[in-house]
């Protein structure tokens, strides 16, 4: 599916700031999952962009304005092309899979997946009371990540502004409540203490008129899986959905702290940011 995606970051701050110094990661990945065909940067005030490719893979992009000012846009625009792979979820993992999941190489492999992080720790007893049950009716550690995304989902309560940035699984778990990046992050820790590495995926998702699915207002989040002999495998536990074309990559990481999408520093007082995002499907016709 090809998409237009334009998200529009607008600072304001409370009297002029100076010595702005900021860094975004907001161009989508270009893989084998996605193909990039347009991506456009508009800053104003006008700043050109410096750009580089992170531990992680993640195209990062860093400017300064050194004048006073106070307003701050980043614009970006991007045209984007999604080739999801098809991913029979009740094909059983085989004996060997199993075993090399549980093996000290691929566990070393994926290490950085497998760690507790800030936003990831919850006591072993409480993720254990989360999973046991889950994880003895599960007929694989793939089917443990299918019916895990959907337990999350139908045992928490989307609620905007529950929650912040700084939120842990840990806090999560205890309040059931939060967006997208909450879902994320509780899933993840989940995931990891039962062997299963997994990462943090940003980016945008397309759900049209009559769908029922959350977050194309905004950026959405969701994880991916790695289990032997496969490729990464997205699942959406916000939705209780297999990620498919619809989902659009900007970047992976173990966390949030990995692909925070906008962060930076200047000299001068308080601000607010408001952001807009908008998803077109540029394969839709309208008839008439």
């Amino acid at each position: 599916m090809k998409f237009e995606v334009t998200q529009t970051n607008s600072y304001e701050y409370e009297r002029p700031v100076r010595q702005s110094i900021n860094q975004f990661r907001l161009r989508p990945l270009h893989d084998e999952l996605q193909t990039v065909h347009e991506y456009t940067a508009i800053i104003d005030p006008v700043s050109e962009t410096y750009g580089h490719t992170d531990y992680w893979g993640n195209y990062v992009e860093t400017f300064y304005i050194w004048s006073e000012h106070q307003t701050l846009s980043i614009e970006t625009i991007s045209k984007v092309e999604t080739n999801s792979i098809e991913f029979d979820v009740s094909n059983p993992l085989t004996s060997e899979q199993r075993q090399e999941l549980t093996s000290h190489s691929f566990k070393q492999a994926y290490a950085e997946y497998l760690i507790d992080r800030h936003y990831t720790t919850i006591p072993e007893d409480a993720m254990k009371k989360e999973t046991n049950e889950i994880w003895a009716q599960s007929r694989d550690e793939l089917d443990f990540v299918v019916n895990l995304n959907e337990h999350i989902y139908n045992s928490m309560e989307y609620v905007s502004g529950a929650t912040n940035v700084m939120t842990t699984a840990d806090e999560v778990l205890e309040h059931r409540t939060g967006v997208c990046q909450d879902y994320t992050h509780l899933m993840l820790a989940l995931c990891r203490y039962r062997g299963i590495p997994a990462r943090y995926v940003s980016g945008y998702i397309y759900i049209g008129e009559n769908s029922a699915y959350r977050g194309d207002a905004a950026t959405h989040a969701w994880l991916e899986v790695k289990l032997p002999g496969q490729k990464w495998f997205g699942v959406d536990p916000t939705n209780n959905a297999i990620v498919g074309e619809q989902h659009i990559r900007i970047a992976v990481g173990r966390d949030y702290s990995d692909i925070s999408p906008l962060k930076g520093v200047y000299i001068g007082g308080a601000h607010t940011l408001d952001v807009s995002v908008s998803v077109k499907n540029l394969e839709e016709r309208v008839s008439g």
